[in-house]
């Protein structure tokens, strides 16, 4: 199956986090659960340049994208995507940007909590302001595509 498929774009829709799996340069595995957006056939994921996840990627680019549908049907799926990651400095295109405030920051339903914990804007500030290397991005471009059950 591949991720221009309806079925997996109607999944990945439904979808807020993936867990990203990526390998360390010892060959360890790793996995951490990051925001992501589908722009131009490719997957987006927020992380900085030096992250776990962004070091990982720069050793070894064959990553593991498990996705879970939090909205609507399909709880007892999972969806693997195998992919081959990029790790970029700075910030993501414009396009992008867009799609991730969109999803995170603007959507109606995040607005509300968004609004709600407006207070805490500055620990949310501070938090990312931590970020060794600064911004960055991870680019995946899919591959093979499988839905899992989940046990």
């Amino acid at each position: 199956m591949l991720a221009t498929d309806a079925r997996v774009r109607m999944f990945l829709e439904r979808s807020s986090i993936v867990q990203v799996a990526t390998l360390s340069p010892k060959n360890r595995p790793f996995v951490t659960p990051l925001w992501f957006v589908l722009h131009d056939g490719a997957v987006y994921i927020t992380s900085g340049y030096e992250s776990w996840a962004g070091r990982n990627v720069q050793q070894h680019g064959e990553v593991a994208l498990l996705f879970v549908a939090d909205r609507g049907a399909h709880a007892d799926q999972v969806l693997r995507v195998r992919g081959t990651a990029t790790c970029h400095r700075g910030f993501p295109p414009l396009g992008v940007l867009w799609r991730v405030a969109m999803k995170y920051y603007l959507s109606p339903r995040v607005l509300v909590v968004e609004l709600r914990n407006a207070r805490k804007w500055r620990l949310r500030k501070r938090y990312y302001g931590q970020v060794k290397g600064g911004a960055g991005y991870l680019r995946v471009i899919p591959g093979a595509c499988e839905f899992l059950q989940r046990p």
